[in-house]
């Protein structure tokens, strides 16, 4: 399990940037103070002197720009183009982005001679969030610890995984809620020994802002054994059958974000035997 949470950590901040992103217009316009066109002119196939596009994207390094005669100019978020006259279209490719297509206005056409600006902006279209929430589970008789993360923007899938960190808990003997072990009655001391472990995986909907709603289901198990005499200054442990559990889990829970604070509660159980509270407050980035 603790490979498991290790994994999931890791990959939490990669999926948290894997998001659809795209280029949209803050401003375009004809500069008609600048000169460079003028002063120091390019020239395309019909040899008539070009029109200028200095385009501007704040944090973009790199691009492709089609429907043009060249680039003479370069430095982080800035690109000079040169483009013919009455050129209808200039299309921008980047890395991870939809590509930007971007029709000249018919009252800003593109004239020889002239600067325009073309100023560009990052928008993200439906940000994937992370859910990373650490749990506490609470029965009347134990109690455990877990996580949660999730990944999504309304809807979000999620993982959950939580125990009590007694591994290993599962003796060969085993009695009922008597104490009979094959009908014979046993000596307790009167100790006991428990053991919590599940982990679900489920989908998690946004009702109306701040609310979802999620439901989970996966694989768990809860023990309790009691201590035993079983020779001189020899003891063991039994499991306790009608209290112990193994199979399939079920959770359903409502969580509420403020900010990027958010708070679960919610109820869990192993098979419909075994049931428990879940609470957990995190973060929702």
């Amino acid at each position: 399990m603790r490979r498991i949470l290790i994994v999931l950590l890791l990959l939490s901040p990669i999926v948290m940037h894997a998001q659809s992103r795209r280029l949209v217009l803050r401003n375009f316009d004809v500069d008609l103070v600048d000169l460079r066109a003028k002063t120091d002119p390019v020239y395309d196939n019909n040899d008539k002197p070009t029109a200028l596009v200095d385009i501007s994207i704040v944090s973009i390094d790199s691009l492709l720009v089609e429907d043009i005669v060249g680039i003479s100019e370069h430095s982080p978020g800035n690109w000079v183009v040169h483009m013919s006259e009455n050129s209808k279209q200039i299309v921008i490719r980047v890395e991870g982005f939809e590509p930007f297509i971007f029709v000249f206005p018919p009252h800003k056409p593109l004239i020889s001679g002239n600067v325009y600006t073309l100023d560009l902006a990052v928008q993200i279209i439906n940000p994937i969030r992370t859910i990373v929430m650490p749990t506490f589970s609470y029965n009347l008789s134990q109690y455990s610890y877990g996580i949660m993360l999730g990944f999504g923007n309304r809807n979000v899938g999620f993982i959950h995984a939580k125990t009590d960190f007694h591994f290993g808990l599962n003796p060969d003997i085993s009695c009922d809620a008597e104490g009979n072990i094959e009908g014979v009655k046993g000596w307790f001391t009167g100790k006991t020994q428990k053991s919590r472990f599940a982990i679900t995986a489920g989908y998690m909907r946004q009702i109306i802002d701040p609310l979802f709603i999620f439901a989970g289901g996966g694989y768990g198990s809860r023990i309790l054994t009691w201590e035993m005499f079983q020779t001189e200054e020899k003891y063991n442990y039994a499991r306790v059958e009608p209290f112990s559990f193994r199979g399939y889990e079920v959770e359903l829970g409502l969580l509420f974000r403020f900010g990027p604070v958010c708070l679960s509660a919610g109820v869990q159980t192993n098979q419909f035997k075994y049931f428990e509270a879940n609470v957990g407050i995190g973060v929702m980035l």
